[in-house]
C-alpha cells in the first residue's frame, strides 16, 4: 500500500512540475498562473497545494532540484592540493562537466534567467558553485585570503555562464568550454601564483 501510495505522490509531483517547466518555458514565470498548472499537470488544486504552498514554492522546489544535479554533475571539480596537472586534467574535466549539464538544460537556465524568469536564481547558482569551488580546497592556493579568492572565481565563472545563457548559446559548448579554461585556469597554472605550502 505504502509503495502505491509513494508511486502516486511521485506521479503527482512529476506531473505538477512537468508542467510549470513547460509554462516557464513558454510564458515565463511572472505569466503563470495557478489555475495553468492544475489545468497542465491535470490535477486538481487540492492536489497542487497538497505539495506546494504557491507557485514561488513551486519555483523554488524545481530550482533547487537544477541546482542539486548542476552540483552532483559539477563536484568533479578537482582537488588540487597536491597541484596535479590543474590546467591539463582536473579543471578541463570539471568544465566539461559543468559546460555539459548547463547546455542540456540550456532552455530551463535560459528561461530562469530570463527578465520574466526569477532574478534569484543567479544567487543560487553562484552559491553552488562557491560551495564546489570550497569543497575542494581550491582557492586556498592562490595568493589571496581564500574568501577572495572565492568571490573572484566563482563571481568570473558565473558571469560568463551568464553571459553565454543571454548571448543565447552563441558558442557550442566545448567552445564555451575553452572560453572557461582559456579565462580561469591560467590562475591556477603559473607555479609562481600559488601560496607555498
Amino acid at each position: 500500500m505504502t509503495i502505491k501510495t509513494d508511486l502516486r505522490i511521485k506521479k503527482s509531483k512529476y506531473a505538477i512540475e512537468h508542467a510549470f517547466w513547460k509554462l516557464l518555458l513558454a510564458e515565463g514565470f511572472t505569466k503563470i498562473t495557478i489555475q495553468q498548472i492544475i489545468d497542465e499537470a491535470h490535477v486538481n488544486r487540492a492536489t497542487l497545494y497538497k505539495y506546494y504552498a504557491n507557485k514561488y514554492e513551486l519555483l523554488d522546489t524545481v530550482e533547487n532540484s537544477l541546482i542539486s544535479e548542476f552540483k552532483n554533475v559539477t563536484e568533479k571539480a578537482p582537488n588540487i592540493a597536491d597541484r596535479i596537472d590543474v590546467s591539463q586534467n582536473h579543471l578541463h574535466n570539471y568544465y566539461r562537466e559543468m559546460v555539459r549539464y548547463i547546455y542540456n538544460n540550456r532552455d530551463k537556465f535560459s528561461a530562469l534567467l530570463a527578465p520574466s524568469g526569477d532574478p534569484s536564481f543567479i544567487n543560487k547558482l553562484i552559491t553552488a558553485d562557491r560551495e564546489i569551488w570550497q569543497k575542494n580546497d581550491i582557492t586556498q592556493y592562490l595568493p589571496i585570503s581564500e574568501h577572495y579568492a572565492s568571490a573572484a572565481i566563482t563571481g568570473m565563472v558565473i558571469s560568463l555562464i551568464v553571459e553565454w545563457i543571454k548571448s543565447d548559446f552563441k558558442e557550442s559548448a566545448d567552445e564555451f568550454m575553452d572560453v572557461l579554461q582559456n579565462t580561469v585556469t591560467p590562475l591556477f597554472s603559473q607555479e609562481t601564483f600559488f601560496k607555498a605550502k
